[in-house]
């Protein structure tokens, strides 16, 4: 009888481990591999190493093709009050890029941004907070990048 418990007990306790530990085993690693990627002249060197992490380039494959036109980062300031103060400021990211295959040779837009508030105490610090903003969006341009990929695929 007790022995019947333990095993009981036992079976329950491996059980859940089992389950909260699961998830980690369903992710799965999902490469994409392209053509080629091709890169604008205006394309900065730091954009396109970070392209490439997201990208595997395999020549000898029929996948599609990537070509990135152009990323440009545009700043826009929002003033408010009586003296016409700038309080925030925006930043869009676009990046113009084709997937270029045998029938289609549509070139797409993505846009992505973010604001952030004016300090004019620190200017350098609001350069630091703008660069470091500008990483990010690259980054975020590059994930709905993929995204657009697996819809093409799907």
């Amino acid at each position: 009888m007790e022995q019947n418990k333990f095993k009981r007990h036992l079976s329950i306790l491996i059980t859940c481990f089992l389950i909260s530990n699961c998830q980690f085993n369903w992710v799965e690693e999902r490469k994409i591999y392209l053509n080629k990627i091709e890169f604008g002249l205006g394309i900065e060197n730091s954009f396109k190493q970070k392209a490439k992490k997201f990208f595997n380039q395999d020549p000898s494959s029929e996948h599609l093709g990537l070509k990135i036109l152009n990323l440009q980062f545009k700043k826009r300031n929002f003033y408010e009050g009586s003296s016409a103060r700038a309080k925030q400021i925006e930043i869009i990211g676009e990046l113009k890029y084709n997937f270029i295959n045998s029938s289609s040779n549509k070139i797409n837009t993505l846009q992505v941004s973010s604001w952030i508030p004016v300090n004019e105490n620190n200017v350098q610090a609001e350069i630091n907070a703008q660069n470091k903003i500008i990483e990010d969006l690259e980054f975020l341009l590059l994930e709905y990048l993929v995204e657009e990929y697996w819809l093409i695929e799907s």
